[in-house]
This record gives structure tokens, sequence and C-alpha cells, in this order.
């Protein structure tokens, strides 16, 4: 009967959220706060000098375990606000924290609420097609794989609704849409979505899922994997994980979680085998415990390297560092293909028939070898065929080889394969540059580029720092660039996940609107 009550708006502050966790008479705001068919406006005061996820997380944080799903976010003056229904719970959970939320690097955040900002007749959502059609880009019906990493940053849905996997209900409703409105799909790509939890897979009873990528999130223990024992999970990936780090051995490791998918084959790519038999290795690291800065450095190198301008590459290499280049593909053949701008970098020493040129074609310091990179033409990395070992490392030196395939960003779209050894050398801070880089270009057998690698390209360049040295160089650009002092330049970095472009961005945007306080510049 309450819904026909007729909607008043109602406005609610500090004070007002006191009232109501203290017990007071506030029944209509109660009753506003259990209807399902309005909407809710929550208002962040300041909200503007925030980047928006940053904000949301702090939001979503709060209220947990609560749902709350942000709809429509926007920025109106110095304030944002977004909008939100059947949130009853999380409502609770703000006012229980007077509308005022902590910002651990800086000024906590202070909200209000408009209960019954408008009905759902009048602003309507259709959160099913929104997701839908998300998940209909994500889908491969030919090889019958799901792509969901970072379903949160999906280029359109993020536009009208911020829709992290980490919360349960969201979780839930996304595989309930997949389950039902797409084709069988038997491989699930879940990476960098900060789950915690996998109790969605198991109501979701997605019996026919085979493979399984997990990669980059907050699983903190095995047994978080016990949600997967009625399935018949055959393929695994748990690389990038808290709980990778509770295993000093690759065999712990595999038997541990083989207790909750005694059908697993391959983990983390590698194939597993029969118990107690030799293990087959995808990527291979001679010291198992250095594999996440293996990662973190080919992430971090090909990020950059796939940029419009290599020049974002200064400060990887070392300033005796060595670079060479070689073709595989036969030279008539590249000729006639207009590879001019790899040929003319070849050093391959089997073919080189002007041997004065394999020295001119060593390319030594890094100013050299980033004019020799930044020639050849620009490019996009198929991440997920990359394939990568570590074959050496002592207490100064690390070989890193890599291997996959990459297309030319440019009207020709042409697949190569590559394979790229490096050298690298640990100069203090934990940080480490390249001595040697050894970069082989060659023919691929197939043409195929993932298509989800491509449409996720734009969204892919988040700089990761090595060490806080580079951070130091970061902080002391932004601070030229626009007189903040150094504190405030660290703040907007860290709100940008070290992102120097974004950074920029914010600040001028903020700038324009007078967002800044006086202090970011005091000295």
């Amino acid at each position: 009967m309450q819904h026909n009550i007729p909607i008043t708006p109602i406005q609610l502050d500090s004070s007002s959220a006191i009232k109501i966790t203290m017990g007071g008479s506030m029944f209509q705001e109660r009753s506003l706060m259990g209807r399902p068919d309005v909407w809710h406006k929550i208002q962040i005061l300041r909200g503007a000098k925030y980047d928006k996820e940053y904000i949301l997380k702090l939001i979503l944080n709060t209220v947990e375990p609560a749902d709350l799903i942000p709809v429509a976010y926007q920025v109106s003056g110095e304030d944002t606000y977004f909008i939100a229904r059947n949130c009853g719970p999380a409502l609770d959970k703000l006012c229980r924290c007077n509308l005022i939320i902590n910002d651990p690097y800086g000024d906590p955040l202070v909200l209000t609420i408009v209960l019954a900002f408008a009905s759902i007749h009048d602003v309507k959502v259709n959160m099913q097609s929104l997701v839908l059609a998300a998940l209909n880009k994500r889908y491969d019906s030919k090889k019958k794989r799901l792509h969901l990493d970072r379903f949160h940053n999906d280029k359109n849905l993020s536009k009208t609704v911020y829709c992290p996997l980490s919360q349960l209900r969201t979780f839930c409703y996304v595989l309930k849409v997949a389950k039902n409105a797409l084709s069988t799909f038997e491989h699930l790509n879940l990476q960098q979505n900060e789950l915690f939890s996998l109790t969605a897979i198991e109501s979701s009873n997605l019996t026919f899922l085979k493979s399984l990528d997990l990669r980059y999130n907050n699983l903190l223990e095995m047994d978080a994997l016990t949600p997967l024992r009625s399935l018949t999970i055959t393929e695994l990936w748990l690389d990038g994980n808290p709980l990778c780090e509770n295993y000093s051995s690759p065999i712990q490791y595999i038997e541990s979680a083989r207790k909750y998918c005694p059908q697993m084959s391959k983990l983390d790519g590698v194939s597993t085998g029969a118990p107690g038999m030799p293990l087959t290795y995808n990527s291979y690291f001679i010291n198992w415990k250095m594999r996440n800065l293996v990662n973190q450095f080919i992430k971090h190198f090909f990020k950059l390297y796939d940029q419009e301008d290599r020049a974002v590459l200064q400060g990887l290499y070392h300033k005796d560092a060595l670079y060479s280049m070689t073709l595989g593909v036969a030279s008539t053949v590249a000729s006639k293909s207009n590879m001019s701008q790899f040929i003319s970098h070849n050093r391959n020493l089997l073919k080189l028939t002007d041997f004065a040129k394999s020295n001119q074609l060593l390319f030594r310091g890094p100013d050299k070898i980033l004019e020799a990179l930044r020639k050849l033409p620009r490019s996009q990395h198929d991440k997920a065929s990359f394939r990568y070992d570590l074959i050496y490392d002592n207490e100064l030196y690390l070989v890193v080889i890599v291997e996959g395939v990459f297309k030319e960003d440019n009207v020709n779209s042409r697949v190569f394969s590559f394979n790229r050894t490096f050298v690298l050398m640990e100069g203090g801070d934990y940080e480490y540059n390249i001595v040697n880089d050894q970069y082989h270009v060659d023919q691929t057998l197939t043409q195929e580029f993932s298509e989800i690698s491509e449409q996720n390209s734009d969204n892919e360049y988040e700089v990761t720092c090595f060490s806080p040295k580079e951070r130091d160089k970061m902080i002391e650009t932004l601070h030229s660039v626009t007189t903040m002092n150094k504190d405030w330049c660290r703040k907007f970095l860290e709100e940008t996940s070290w992102d120097i472009k974004k950074s920029i961005t914010d600040f001028m945007d903020r700038y324009r609107l007078s967002a800044i306080p006086v202090e970011a510049f005091w000295k």
C-alpha cells in the first residue's frame, strides 16, 4: 500500500542522519528509504575535485556489505551526484556514519541525500539492456568465451552505471543475464574485478564452465574457491591474488587448488598433469617468488611501448643499455610487403650482407635506443597471447623472455609474432633498468588478434611505477607544470593511479572550476 503514497522528496543532511541513527521519529524518511519505486539522489559536496571511481569506491566500501548501484554520475558545479534505488540498507549505513566518509588521503567527503528524488516512472533506466549490450560486446561465440575483466570500467556501461562485480548482488545479476541471454560460455575471464568472494558463481549454477580466469583479484585464501567444487573446472588462473603468497613451492600451490577443482589440468597456464608427475610450464620462472615483479615489468613496458609516442619509455633503459632488432621475414618478402621500417633496423647477422652495419644497428644508451624505437611502426600488443620466462636470476640481474603477437596500429593492421629478451639490472630501491633488449619480429601463422584486447586498448594506459625514484620524478614533473606543492602533486597522482596525463587533465578541469584550494599552492 505504501507505493500509493504521493512522492514528496526529503533532503537528509548530517543532522537528520544522526536523528535517524538515534531512533528518532523519522517515519516518513524511513518509509521513503525502503521504497523500491523511487530514485534517491546522493550528492557529494565539492566532489568535482575528485576522480569519479575514487569517490564511488569510497562510498561503496563504506556501505559494505549492503548493495548500492550508482547510476548517472554527474558533475554539478563544484559538487557531484548520482542516483540509486532499492538501496535502503546502504542508505542506512550512510546515515550511521552521519553522511561523512573518511578519505585516507584528504578531507572527509560530506554527502547530502534527497530521498525520493524522482519516480522510476519519470527517470527510466533499463539496467538489463545496458548490461546485455556490454555482455554481447564481450562475448566470443566462436570460442565460447565471456570476458568480464575490469567490468566496472566497461567503456559504454560505465557512462551510465557503475557496476563493480565486487558487489555480490551486482555479480549475481550480471551472471544471471549472461546465462539467460547468451549462448553457452565455457571460458569466463574475471580478471581485475577486486573480487573477495566467488559465491555468485555458485548461486548462478554455471555447470557448463570449464575455464576460469581469476587473475589480479583480492582472493585471500584458497578456500575462496569453495564455490567451484560443484563445477568441472579444467583450467584455472589465480596469479596476482594475495593467496599466491601463501605458498613456497609450485607443488604446494597446485595441490591446494586441486582440492577445490579436482578436474583441473592447468593452473596459471601450467599443465599440472597427474599428481606426482613433472610439470609442463606455459611460462617458466626460475625463481617463483619473482613472478609478480616480472608480470609487473612486462605489463608496464608494453603499455608504454604501445603509446603514440614511445618517449614515455624514458627512464626504463640503463645509461649503458644495448638494443638491437632482428627480422625473421625473408628480405624479398619483406620488401614486397612494404616493411621498410623493420628492414632498416634489421641486425640479423645470419642475413646481413654489409657487416659494417652491424655496429651501426647496435644502439647504445637510452637516447639512441628511444630514437630507434620511435622509428618503428606504432603497435598494439595482444596481452592475451603473451608467454614469458624468467630464465636467470641472481642478486643483480634478471633475464626475461616474452613472446606473443602484435599488430601495426595503422591502416595496414598487419599481425606479427615477436620475441623479446630483456636483461634487467637492479639499481637500488628495488628498481630495475633494462641493460640489454633483443627484439625479434617474424611472421605469424595466424592473423587472429584478441577482440577484447583491441576493445579495451583505450582504457589500458595505467602507469605502474617501479620505485620511489620514478614516483619522485613524476611528482617533480607535475609540480613544474602546475606549480602545486609536492604534497598536492602526490595526491593528484595517487588519485589517478600515477597516470601523469590524467593528473594534468584533472588539474586543468578543477582549476577551471576554482575547485583547487589555496593551500595546494603553498610552498
